[in-house]
């Protein structure tokens, strides 16, 4: 079963998306931590949900300072490419091992286009695990379409932008 937590930009989807964890305590995978520098957005850490610790993920280019060795460019955003074959490498763990459900946050755009998550988001769907994701609201039809997701439980968190 996919559980899409959907909302609008800042409604809370990724404390959501804990909290969905902490409230059993089972199953494993990441949340996008937004990291705040006064108001700006300084970018995200990625945190891993059983053992709470946390890696650089991205960083805003007004805060950007070559920070990561393997870097790309999304929108403002720089993006800490070494992190991906250690996602890849513990999704694949908790796939074999058949942890579920399995959390990721902020799956959209950069999926759909092939990035980020997106192969990563395959071979869960593929492993038939159960699979909790965050999704802008107006991000869940392309994401549903583009991977052929066409039974889940959505979850729509209140609150506006």
């Amino acid at each position: 079963m996919v559980k899409i937590i959907a909302g609008k930009i800042n409604t809370g989807k990724t404390t959501n998306l804990i909290n969905e964890y902490r409230k059993n305590l089972i199953g494993d995978g990441f949340a996008a931590v937004k990291k705040m520098k006064g108001k700006e957005v300084y970018g995200y850490t990625m945190l891993r949900l059983s053992d709470s610790n946390t890696i650089p993920w991205m960083i805003h280019q007004n805060h950007y300072h070559q920070d990561f060795t393997h870097s790309g460019k999304f929108g403002p955003f720089y993006l800490n490419l070494s992190l991906l074959p250690l996602l890849e490498s513990v999704i694949n763990e908790l796939i074999e091992k058949q942890v579920t459900p399995i959390y990721l946050d902020e799956v959209g755009v950069l999926e759909i286009m092939g990035g980020g998550y997106h192969n990563i988001l395959k071979k869960v769907l593929v492993s038939g695990l159960d699979l909790v994701i965050a999704v802008r609201e107006d991000l869940v039809k392309p994401v549903t379409t583009h991977f052929a997701i066409s039974d889940y439980e959505l979850i729509k968190v209140p609150g506006e932008e």
